[in-house]
């Protein structure tokens, strides 16, 4: 299984299993535009852009989360790449009015 974010809805939230840690991603936009919350780097959500996957550090599937190989995060000047990928799984977004009835 694999999930491209373009495909992904705005507010998706999607949670990556990998070797070393677990990973929330919240879509804000297709072409990357992420907040993220996991591993060491990422002990709150940040905004940052999800460049793809990578097996090799060189090559990038492009905006695509796949199970076996690392993701691959631009934070700034740094460049964060996770340990392989185990399991991912998506959560829509749900709507909520935010408004309470008073009793």
């Amino acid at each position: 299984m694999s999930i491209h974010i373009a495909s992904s809805a705005v507010w998706e939230t999607i949670e990556v299993n990998t070797r070393s840690s677990v990973y929330e991603l919240i879509v804000l936009r297709g072409d990357g535009d992420v907040l993220v919350r996991g591993g060491r780097h990422f002990t709150e959500f940040q905004r940052v852009l999800f460049r793809g996957s990578t097996a090799d550090g060189s090559s990038i599937k492009p905006r695509t989360i796949d199970i076996g190989i690392r993701m691959y995060f631009k934070c700034g000047a740094r460049v964060i790449i996770t340990s392989p990928v185990q399991s991912l799984s998506r959560r829509l977004a749900t709507a909520s009015t935010g408004c309470a009835t008073a009793r």
